[in-house]
């Protein structure tokens, strides 16, 4: 007597209509996920460029207390500072947009080798973030970059500004403060691709103050400390709390 056979239970696959239920699913989801991870994006950014802000300024306060001078061999954003001077063309366009070529004169130089700024790092054409610098005494005659009027008013360091008063100076991985008063000059963490530190110079920028305006400082002073693309700590502050009441 043969056994009976066992029939195995059919297996029905998704139904058209249970597919595009499925669908619509993961579509709704991707419409509140999508935008939250846009937005945590930019919160990351906006609070670690705020972050990085403040250690910076910081690390320079304590570096000119300890030793007081400032950090030697910040950046000088330049290609060359007396032979066919350049910008560093990796520089991001909002960051270019804010500053212009000063003359170091002697009584313009003089301000900033009280401070103890007598040489920075200059990059070759071409040379994004992580590109290293060569140390270059600073001489008579010699270009760096300085804010513009426009922008001496746009970030608030003035109501009606001069030229040449501030200058502007990368604080990179040539910095002698970097192993001092602070680990390693950080990056600024991109918004979007088009600011990979890989593609564009991603420091941090010092601003000192070399004059009033009518006559050279004793001694040049730090004013403030921007992000790559121009921004003052209270940009990045209100970009924060902007995305975060957005959501």
């Amino acid at each position: 007597m043969t056994a009976p056979q066992r029939t195995r239970p059919s297996r029905r696959g998704f139904t058209l209509v249970e597919l595009i239920v499925v669908l619509m699913i993961l579509v709704g989801l991707a419409a509140i996920l999508i935008p939250a991870i846009t937005d945590m994006v930019a919160r990351t950014n906006a609070s670690s460029a705020s972050a990085n802000i403040t250690e910076i300024s910081n690390a320079i306060q304590r570096y000119e207390a300890q030793f007081l001078d400032y950090p030697n061999n910040l950046d000088s954003i330049m290609s060359a500072l007396n032979t066919s001077p350049t910008d560093l063309d990796t520089m991001t366009a909002q960051l270019d947009a804010l500053v212009e070529d000063v003359t170091l004169a002697t009584a313009v130089r003089a301000p900033l080798t009280a401070a103890g700024i007598t040489s920075v790092g200059v990059h070759t054409a071409g040379d994004t973030t992580f590109d290293q610098a060569t140390a270059t005494p600073l001489a008579d005659g010699d270009i760096i970059q300085a804010l513009t009027v426009a922008a001496q008013q746009t970030l608030g360091l003035e109501t009606t500004g001069v030229a040449g008063k501030y200058v502007v100076l990368g604080v990179g991985s040539l910095s002698d403060m970097n192993g001092k008063t602070m680990i390693d000059a950080p990056v600024y963490f991109p918004e979007d691709g088009t600011l990979n530190p890989e593609a564009v110079y991603a420091r941090f920028i010092a601003v000192f103050q070399i004059s009033d305006g009518v006559s050279p400082l004793d001694r040049a002073r730090l004013a403030a400390i921007l992000t790559p693309t121009g921004e003052r700590l209270g940009d990045r502050l209100s970009d924060y709390f902007e995305v975060t009441t957005n959501n």
